[in-house]
């Protein structure tokens, strides 16, 4: 029977599976994705034959550690450690790929025989601008031995092809540890130092003797690091947060769509109860009929999510972070939360259902629907609404929750933005620049003399430079760190509110919102890199993004961050700004290695800012992609429910059109309510993130009316569309056929 209940309906079947499949879907990519870039740290630090990684204590994330090269060598002389191989690593943008990863070894090391070279030969000492990539890394790019790779404008040729089981390592691509710290500024530095124990060493013992002797490094056992990374540790609950988005939305289409079939068999539910069904059996069966349609949409599911999978893992811009990683404890994971929400989508439905008197629901006329004959305002359409006021409200939530993520994370995008607008100038710059075909704006660095050779051009009038950094301390896992020219033009607008400027080495002046948050005053002192800074002032900007942070002196911070005689940005003030686009031109072709956009442009050229938009894109249509599969189940059920009403008005005379018309108009309102519903919903959340303590202020949205719009729209034409297939099908229903129908 419970088969024969789902395919009686069966189109509202398949778009309640496409929609629960799409949430399980959602959770099998997504969380699989996580777990692959997990795997594949780890299987980065412990493929390579080390016993222990060794990098700075206060990075959150490998690229950013910076340690001297010399280093390895004292490491080398410790008792216990057998040899020491540093490794510079970074991701960089190539031909149509925005994030592929390079690796900088010494051939003469140990970190470079995991490298098992199945085509061509390896990297040698001697060797300039030559590369070995992973298999995976020459599928998805089509290159063979011979071929060039370019990379900061430098064309590397293919000289091996290896295969090392470790997925980021076979997504990317090995140079010299010399070429690497030449192309990513890194001189005389590396990432990471992989060390090697004498036989029958104990891991702890020198791990805990390398920290006593070097209070400022991080050492971890290899196949451990990667739990060590805040980034990493976040990915997870990112893609269970998105997959949850899903999921939601299609757990309110189960729910309507059980409902909906109780209304529709509301007197077999009575004949049921008169012939002797308990109300235990009545709602065993309703349940039941949920779950079967969760687990059949939770198989459906798993198989699209693995097709996404592999797609992403086999296009060259994502092959490289998006390798994923499947378990038997993922797709035990998902199929709980199919059933889950089978079960808690069928609760209420099955409950009603068992709670149904016999005699009344043996009478009830499914066309009245309960509230037909009340007298709506707007007509018809509305009354059509209101006859199923659950149904409507289920909708309405579900294309609510759909705007909502679009309007939270629009704004959130846009606010970043904003912040970012007025970090790098606030309106005092007329051109900014940054390091040309950079992945990630934090790891932009632009030499002091190609600022000095700008600031001596005729059309500029001044050039300040600075620089941006991410450590973690002992009081805050993530700290915002600017290094600025305490002398210069840039820094005047951290306006001191409390004490006074930089004005002597190991001194720091605190955003307001970071003093408050960790209770920081003026004279006390905060711990960067192993070195106390004493804070001399507390400033404000406006800008939330800066309110949280510190600043300290440009040179100590080149020191901190590895970036000595470097810059991260330049603010360029011109002594006339009409000239700003010939002037821009110029400087791009006298300075390759930047890249000059003018100030109220500059976000659209940060690579940072065009991951997000693709992020909040991607998020946007998954929620819009299930909100509208529900929107058209609505539509689909109410007119399956109206079979006869629609054949009455057929045989009154009413043309196809305006049936067609009629159904439209509905899902167009529907659609427009629950697009107000979502926006208030979205802002609302948004105001809701900007509590967390502390990083709360660096999510503060902005909500445009280009953005509103966008939303309110997006709505209104997910009802259009959800609405034509049922529109049209109910437009051809035949006035006899549909009169007759039962």
């Amino acid at each position: 029977m419970i088969l024969r209940n789902l395919w009686r309906r069966r189109t509202r079947t398949i778009l309640t599976l496409v929609a629960v499949s799409l949430g399980v879907a959602a959770i099998v990519s997504l969380v699989a994705i996580g777990n692959g870039l997990i795997a594949g740290y780890t299987e980065l630090w412990s493929s390579s034959g080390a016993d222990l990684t060794v990098s700075q204590a206060d990075a959150i994330d490998p690229q950013v550690s910076v340690l001297d090269e010399s280093l390895g060598e004292e490491l080398a002389n410790l008792p216990g450690v057998d040899s020491v191989s540093g490794m510079v690593y970074g991701e960089v943008t190539t031909e149509s790929v925005p994030y592929f990863l390079v690796f900088g070894h010494d051939p003469n090391e140990f970190s470079i025989e995991h490298f098992k070279l199945i085509e061509g030969e390896g990297l040698s000492s001697r060797s300039r601008h030559e590369i070995i990539i992973g298999k995976a890394a020459a599928d998805s790019l089509n290159r063979g031995i011979g071929d060039t790779i370019i990379m900061y404008d430098s064309a590397y040729r293919i000289v091996g092809i290896y295969e090392t089981g470790a997925g980021l390592e076979d997504a990317g691509g090995a140079i010299t540890l010399r070429d690497a710290q030449a192309m990513l500024k890194k001189s005389r530095q590396v990432n990471i130092l992989q060390v090697q124990l004498d036989q029958g060493e104990d891991a702890d013992e020198v791990r805990e003797r390398i920290e006593r002797r070097f209070p400022d490094l991080a050492v971890t056992k290899s196949g451990e690091y990667a739990n060590q990374e805040l980034l990493i540790q976040t990915v997870g609950g990112f893609a269970w947060g998105i997959s949850l988005l899903a999921i939601l939305i299609g757990g309110l289409t189960m729910m309507n769509t059980v409902l909906m079939s109780i209304f529709e068999r509301t007197r077999e539910i009575g004949l049921l109860r008169a012939l002797g069904w308990r109300r235990g059996r009545v709602l065993r069966m309703i349940l039941m009929e949920s779950i079967v349609l969760s687990v059949m949409g939770g198989l459906l599911g798993a198989v699209l999510g693995i097709g996404v999978v592999k797609l992403f893992g086999s296009i060259p811009a994502t092959a490289g972070l998006m390798q994923g990683k499947f378990s038997v404890s993922l797709f035990v994971q998902a199929f709980v939360v199919a059933v889950g929400l089978g079960a808690i989508g069928g609760l209420y439905p099955a409950w009603r259902a068992s709670q149904l008197d016999p005699l009344l629901a043996m009478q009830y006329d499914a066309d009245r629907g309960g509230s037909g004959s009340r007298r709506w305002p707007g007509g018809m359409i509305v009354r059509n609404l209101m006859r199923r006021r659950t149904r409507s409200v289920l909708t309405l939530v579900g294309i609510g929750i759909a705007i909502a993520a679009i309007v939270a994370l629009g704004g959130l995008a846009e606010g970043l933005g904003e912040q970012i607008t007025g970090m790098i100038g606030g309106g005092q710059v007329d051109l900014m620049a940054i390091e040309a075909n950079i992945s990630d704006m934090q790891y932009t660095a632009i030499d002091e003399r190609v600022a000095k050779k700008i600031a001596a051009m005729p059309e500029v009038e001044s050039v300040s430079g600075f620089l941006l950094g991410v450590m973690a301390t002992e009081d805050t896992p993530m700290l915002i760190l600017y290094g600025h020219n305490p002398h210069g033009y840039a820094i005047r607008r951290f306006r001191i509110v409390e004490g006074e400027g930089l004005s002597a080495n190991r001194q720091a002046i605190m955003g307001r919102l970071l003093a408050d948050s960790l209770n920081t005053e003026v004279g006390q002192t905060i711990s960067l890199a192993g070195s106390r800074y004493r804070i001399v002032g507390v400033y404000e900007t406006g800008v939330p993004f800066e309110d949280i942070a510190i600043v300290i002196s440009l040179r100590e911070a080149q020191a901190l961050l590895g970036r000595p005689r470097q810059v991260g940005f330049l603010g360029i003030e011109l002594r006339d700004p009409r000239q700003a686009d010939s002037v821009l031109r110029e400087m791009e072709e006298r300075f390759p290695e930047i890249s000059v956009s003018k100030t109220a442009e500059f976000t659209e050229s940060v690579p940072d800012l065009r991951t997000t938009d693709a992020m909040v894109g991607a998020i946007s249509f998954l929620a819009v992609l299930v909100g509208g599969v529900g929107m058209m189940n609505t539509v689909f059920m109410s007119v399956f429910e109206r079979t006869r009403e629609i054949g009455v008005l057929r045989a009154l005379g009413w043309r196809k059109a305006r049936v067609l018309g009629m159904i439209v108009r509905e899902a167009i309102l529907l659609g427009g309510l629950g697009g107000l519903a979502g926006i208030l919903l979205g802002v609302g959340f948004g105001r809701l993130l900007m509590t967390i303590p502390l990083f709360g202020a660096m999510l503060e949205p902005r909500y445009s009316p280009e953005l509103m719009l966008r939303a309110l729209v997006l709505a209104l034409v997910l009802g259009a569309i959800a609405s034509l297939y049922p529109a049209w099908w109910a437009s051809r229903l035949d006035p006899l056929e549909a009169l007759r129908y039962e």
